[in-house]
């Protein structure tokens, strides 16, 4: 019987401890951001954490335009330090055939007679982050060239 009561013990153990290491691989899922596809909230492969909780600036004609990658993209007048018009919500990356990545924010301010504002940024590579150029090549629709590291290793 001592000899069952240790296994017992034992078994107790490892359920314990297989409970805690479960729980760490959930905690790591959702850090991750796993979806169906396999692809994290970081990318692909992961590059986006890089860029995460970072704030990118351009000051183009009248304006300051600030992208915030898994945040928010605004549009301010140049000397404005809050505020803005929001041009919308980090949505996702899209990433074509060659590797060339798209940064996108959507649901923004609804424009005046028009359609929410949106915004996209397309990566080239680079060995700083930073915004090159700001365009609105359709009514509230803003495009945005970066390089980054991040678009140094297209396929």
């Amino acid at each position: 019987p001592s000899h069952i009561v240790n296994l017992k013990r034992r078994k107790d153990s490892f359920d314990r401890k297989k409970r805690s290491l479960t729980k760490s691989v959930e905690d790591l899922e959702n850090e991750i951001g796993d979806d169906s596809d396999n692809n994290s909230k970081y990318g692909v492969d992961g590059e986006l954490y890089f860029l995460r909780d970072t704030c990118h600036k351009l000051e183009s004609g009248k304006y300051e335009y600030e992208v915030c990658v898994f945040g928010k993209a605004t549009q301010r007048d140049i000397g404005q330090s809050s505020g803005g018009t929001h041009l919308g919500s980090w949505e996702k990356v899209d990433v074509d055939e060659h590797g060339r990545r798209t940064l996108k924010w959507g649901k923004g301010t609804k424009c005046w007679n028009g359609p929410v504002r949106s915004a996209e940024v397309e990566v080239t590579c680079g060995a700083e982050t930073k915004v090159l150029t700001a365009d609105e090549p359709e009514t509230c629709r803003y495009v945005f060239t970066m390089e980054s590291p991040i678009g140094c290793d297209e396929r």
